[in-house]
C-alpha cells in the first residue's frame, strides 16, 4: 500500500477498516519503529481495543508489546496491568511492559559517589562526581568548546547549569534568525557541552552525517560574539575554581581534540576493514594529563552507518505530560532569564528617553524660560542600581543647581544607562531569538536534557515542580525508550553493556516542526573518553567501539576495608610532619591517606583543628574576660548600633542601645547628644531641620530631646556647647561624625581587668573570637532564611517576612559587623528604600 493510501485509511475511523487494511497499517507500524507517529499509534491502538481485544494484534510478542509501550509513551489511555484485574491479551501485554528484563533500565545501577571516589586518581571525568571538572578547548582566537563533567554540589551545580544555559541560548541566538538547524549543545545531568563554533577555514569536528546536524562552524560576523559568550562561561568556571576549590578547569588545544577525534574514526574504520583483527588503544601517559572529550559510539561494521543511534517520533514531546515538564523547566530557567533581561532593558530605555528629553528641552530654552519653567535647584530623590535593575529611593534628598544638573549629572546618567542598555539589548536579542526562532533552540536543549535523563534514570535538579512533572513523564516514556534501544541493539548484534555504561550520555538532535519541514528526533549515545585513563577497543565482532574506564568496575566501598586504619595513617602523618624538609612527601602521603580513608582522615582533621574544650576554671576566666570586654567596648559598639538602628528607623532599638552604654563621664555627653538626635528623628522631624532646632534649641523640639541636651551639658558642658554652636552650619551628617571622632576603637578600649587577672590582649582575643562565632551564626541564619524563598519570584513583603529576622540581627544585633554591608544592600534592593546616609564613620 502506497503512503497516500495508508494516510487515507488512517483518516477513517478504525471500525471501518477491513482486515487487509488493518494488516497493512500494522505493517506500517513495524516498518516505522521506533519512530512511530502518534496518529498511527492512536488509530492502531483504537482498532485493537475495539475490534479484537481478545486476541494479539500482531501475533508477535515484540510488536504487541511495542504497541502498548508506544501508546503509553504518547499519552494514550493504557491499562495499568495490575495483577488479577484482567487476563485479556491487552492486560497481559500491559503487565509485560512492567517487567525489567525487556522494559527496565538499560544503565547499571548508579553508585553512591562519596569522597573516596571523588578523590580517586583512576578517574577524572565522572558524571556523578561531587567535584566539577571542566575542559576548555580553544585556539588562537579563544575558547571553542567547553566540556563540564560532574554533578557537583547543589550550590555549584545551580550556578553552572544556569550559566551554561545562558551561554547556549546566547550563542544559538546569533546569526540568521530565519535559519534552522540542530543545536549541538547539551546541558544534562552530570555533563554539559557548550560550543562557540569556528570562523573561517579552520578544521572542525566531523559530526556524523546521520545527525543531520550543523558543523561546529559559525559565520565570521558572529564568531567573536559567540566566543565572548563562551569566554564569560569559562570565566565563571575559573572564578568558582578559585573561590571554592570544588571546580577544576583544564585547558587543551582544539587542534588536539580534532586530531584525537579523527584518530578514533580511523581506528573504527580500520576495525571494520580488518574483521579478523581487534585493535586496542590503551591509556597513555601524556604531558599535562592528556585530554578528555565526548565521543560518539562509532560502529565497527560497514554498511550500518557511522555511529549508533535511533530515530524516535518527535510526538513524544507533544504529550500533556511532557508539556508540563517543559513549561516548568522554561519557567524556572529560560523564561526567567529572558524576562529579567527584558524588564531591565525596558526600564533603562524609559529612563534614557526621559533624561534625553529633559536635557534637550532645557538646552533649547532661553534664560528667561529657564528661570520661569525650571527651579533654581534640583532635588535628587532616587538612584538606579544597574546591577540589580532596581530604583532605590534616597532618604536624604541631594540638592544641586539646575544648570549643573543638566550639564554634568544628566549626560553622565545617560551615558551610564546607555552602556548598560547596550549590554541588556544584546542579551535580550540573543535570548529571545534563541527562544522564539523557528527551530527553537531553547526547546531543543530542554528536549535533549530530559530525554537523556529519562534514558539514564536520573532526575534533573531544577525545581520541585520540574521534578514532579519529569517523574510523571518518565514513568510513561522511559519503558518504551529502553525497550526500543534493546530491540535495536539486538538487531545489530551489539551488547547493551558495551554502549550503556556509567560514562555514557544520550545526545539528542531534536528539531521542532517548521512551516515547511516536519519535526525530527534522533538519539545517539556518547561516551566520555580520557586519553590517560580510558581504554578504547575497536573490534568488528562487537560491532561498536567499546570504551572502558575505572567507573565500569567501581563497587560500593566495603564497610570493613582492608589495609591500614585511619588512625594508623594519621599517626604516620603526624610523625612525618615533625621531620624537617618533608613538605612534598607529606603532601603526597596525606593525599594517599585521604584517598584510602577519606571519612576517618577528615574526622581526625576536624578533631585536630578544633581545640579541646576549656576546663571549668578556664571557662570562668573566659567569661570574666568577655564581661570585661563588653563593658569596655559598650561605648563604641553601642553608639554604632544606635546610629544604624536610627538610620533604619528602629528607634526603640536605638534607645535601648544608648541606655545600655556604660562609660566614663567624658564620653557620656556624646551618648546624650546622639540620644537627642534619635528623639528628633523618632518625632519625624526632617533631617535638614534638626541641626537648626538643636543648635538654637528652638520651639518644636521634643521634650525628651531637650532632656537629653540637659544631661549632655551636665556631663561635659564645654563639648556640648561647642557642638551645639557648630551644628547648624556643619549639618547633621558632620555633626554625627564629630560625636564619633576620638571614640576609642575596640582594640584601644580593651584595657584589661587586673582584679580578675584579665590582660588587655586576652580581653581583645576573647572579644574577637565571640564576634567570629556570631558572624558565622548570622551567615548561617541568613542562608537558612533564604532557602524559604520561592524559586522563581517572591513578593517583596513575603521576602522580607522570611528574611526579616536574619536581616535585623545582622544590621542591629550586638555582634553585627562583618556582613552588615551586604545585608544593608540586600535590604535596599528588597524595599527600594535607601536608609539615610548621614553619620558614616570611617573605620566602623
Amino acid at each position: 500500500m502506497r503512503g497516500d493510501a495508508v494516510d487515507e485509511v488512517l483518516s477513517r475511523l478504525p471500525h471501518t477498516w477491513t482486515a487487509d487494511e488493518a494488516e497493512r497499517i500494522a505493517q506500517r507500524f513495524r516498518d516505522s519503529r521506533p519512530a512511530v507517529p502518534k496518529r498511527l499509534v492512536s488509530r492502531l491502538w483504537q482498532y485493537w481495543l475495539q475490534q479484537c481485544p481478545d486476541a494479539p494484534l500482531f501475533g508477535d510478542t515484540e510488536d504487541d508489546l511495542a504497541l502498548v509501550l508506544h501508546a503509553r509513551a504518547l499519552g494514550l489511555r493504557v491499562p495499568a496491568g495490575d495483577p488479577g484485574t484482567d487476563d485479556g491479551p491487552v492486560a497481559r501485554w500491559a503487565r509485560r511492559a512492567r517487567e525489567a528484563a525487556e522494559c527496565g533500565p538499560l544503565f547499571p545501577a548508579p553508585l553512591a559517589w562519596g569522597p573516596k571516589a571523588a578523590l580517586a586518581p583512576q578517574v577524572r571525568a565522572a558524571l556523578p562526581s561531587s567535584l566539577v571538572r571542566a575542559w576548555v578547548a580553544g585556539d588562537e582566537q579563544g575558547p571553542v568548546e567547553v566540556l563540564v563533567a560532574g554533578e557537583g554540589l547543589p550550590e555549584i551545580r545551580q550556578q553552572v547549569v544556569q550559566a551554561a544555559l545562558t551561554t547556549c541560548l546566547r550563542v544559538n541566538g546569533l546569526g540568521d534568525p530565519e535559519g534552522g538547524d540542530f543545536v549541538g549543545d547539551h546541558i544534562g545531568v552530570g555533563l554539559i557541552r557548550v560550543t562557540a563554533g569556528l570562523s573561517g577555514a579552520q578544521a572542525s569536528l566531523d559530526i556524523p552525517s546521520v545527525f543531520r546536524a550543523r558543523s561546529v562552524t559559525v559565520a565570521d560576523a558572529v564568531s567573536s560574539t559567540a566566543r565572548g559568550a563562551l569566554r564569560d562561561f569559562v570565566g565563571l568556571l575559573r572564578s568558582l575554581a578559585h573561590e571554592t576549590g570544588l571546580v577544576e578547569v583544564a585547558d587543551l588545544a582544539y587542534a588536539d581534540l580534532v586530531t584525537y577525534t579523527q584518530g578514533l574514526r580511523a581506528l573504527a574504520d580500520r576495525a571494520a576493514g580488518e574483521t579478523d583483527r581487534a585493535f586496542l588503544r590503551a591509556p597513555r601517559a601524556a604531558e599535562g594529563d592528556g585530554l578528555v572529550s565526548l565521543q560518539p559510539y562509532l560502529r565497527t561494521v560497514r554498511g550500518q552507518g557511522a555511529s549508533v543511534g535511533l530515530e524516535f517520533s518527535p510526538d513524544l514531546f507533544t504529550t500533556d505530560a511532557y508539556m508540563s515538564v517543559e513549561q516548568a523547566h522554561q519557567r524556572v530557567l529560560s523564561q526567567r532569564l529572558t524576562m529579567d533581561a527584558r524588564l531591565r532593558l525596558d526600564q533603562l530605555e524609559t529612563e534614557i528617553d526621559q533624561l534625553t528629553a529633559d536635557m534637550r528641552a532645557y538646552g533649547q530654552a532661553s534664560e528667561e524660560e529657564r528661570r520661569t519653567l525650571w527651579p533654581a535647584t534640583v532635588l535628587l530623590t532616587v538612584r538606579f542600581d544597574e546591577a540589580t535593575g532596581r530604583t532605590i529611593r534616597l532618604t536624604e534628598p541631594e540638592e544641586v543647581p539646575t544648570e549643573k544638573y543638566y550639564e554634568v549629572n544628566v549626560p553622565h546618567l545617560i551615558e551610564m544607562r546607555q552602556g548598560w542598555a547596550r549590554r541588556m539589548r544584546e542579551l535580550v536579542e540573543q535570548l529571545e531569538t534563541a527562544v522564539h526562532r523557528p527551530h527553537a533552540p531553547a526547546q531543543q536543549v530542554a528536549a535533549g536534557r530530559f530525554l537523556d535523563a529519562a534514558l539514564r534514570g536520573v532526575v534533573p535538579d531544577e525545581s520541585p515542580a520540574t521534578e514532579r512533572a519529569f517523574r510523571a513523564w518518565c514513568t510513561e516514556a522511559a519503558p518504551m525508550l529502553w525497550f526500543e534501544w534493546r530491540c535495536s541493539l539486538r538487531r545489530y548484534g551489539i551488547a547493551p553493556e558495551d554502549v550503556f555504561t556509567p560514562h555514557t550520555v544520550l545526545i539528542s538532535r531534536y528539531l521542532p516542526p517548521t512551516a515547511e519541514d516536519p519535526a525530527v528526533l534522533f538519539s545517539h549515545p556518547y561516551t566520555l573518553v580520557d586519553t590517560t585513563r580510558s581504554a578504547v577497543l575497536a573490534d568488528a565482532g562487537r560491532a561498536v567501539l567499546v570504551v572502558r574506564d575505572a567507573t565500569d568496575h567501581a563497587e560500593p566501598a566495603p564497610a570493613d576495608a582492608t589495609g591500614p586504619s585511619a588512625q594508623q595513617l594519621w599517626d604516620d602523618l603526624a610523625a612525618l610532619a615533625e621531620q624537617p624538609q618533608v613538605e612534598e612527601e607529606f603532601s603526597r602521603r596525606f593525599l594517599e591517606a585521604l584517598r584510602a580513608r577519606p571519612d576517618g582522615i577528615a574526622r581526625r582533621m576536624i578533631e585536630a583543628l578544633q581545640p579541646a574544650g576549656p576546663t571549668a576554671a578556664e571557662e570562668d576566666r573566659i567569661e570574666a574576660a568577655l564581661r570585661t570586654a563588653e563593658r569596655h567596648i559598650s561605648l563604641g559598639e553601642g553608639m554604632d548600633r544606635a546610629l544604624m538602628a536610627m538610620r533604619n528607623e528602629a528607634f526603640l532599638t536605638a534607645r535601648e542601645c544608648l541606655d545600655d552604654i556604660r562609660t566614663e563621664t567624658q564620653w557620656q555627653a556624646r551618648v546624650w547628644l546622639l540620644r537627642a538626635i534619635v528623639e528628633c528623628r523618632a518625632a519625624r522631624l526632617e533631617s535638614r531641620e534638626i541641626p537648626g532646632l538643636l543648635g538654637h534649641q528652638m520651639p518644636g523640639l521634643p521634650d525628651v530631646a531637650l532632656r537629653a541636651l540637659d544631661e549632655a551639658g551636665s556631663a561635659d558642658e564645654e563639648f556640648t556647647r561647642d557642638w551645639l554652636e557648630g551644628l547648624p552650619e556643619a549639618g547633621l551628617d558632620k555633626g554625627i561624625r564629630r560625636l564619633f571622632q576620638g571614640l576609642p576603637r575596640a582594640r584601644a578600649s580593651c584595657k584589661g581587668d587586673p582584679l580578675n587577672k584579665v590582660s588587655p590582649e586576652r580581653e581583645y582575643a576573647v572579644w574577637l573570637f565571640r564576634n567570629a562565632v556570631e558572624y558565622a551564626r548570622l551567615a548561617r541564619q541568613l542562608d537558612e532564611a533564604g532557602e524559604e524563598l520561592a524559586e522563581h519570584q517572591e513578593a517583596v513583603d513575603a521576602a522580607l517576612a522570611k528574611l526579616g529576622r536574619a536581616l535585623e540581627e545582622i544590621l542591629l544585633g550586638p555582634y553585627a559587623g562583618g556582613s552588615r554591608g551586604a545585608a544593608e544592600e540586600l535590604f535596599e534592593v528588597l524595599t527600594g528604600q535607601e536608609p539615610p546616609r548621614y553619620g558614616r564613620v570611617a573605620g566602623r
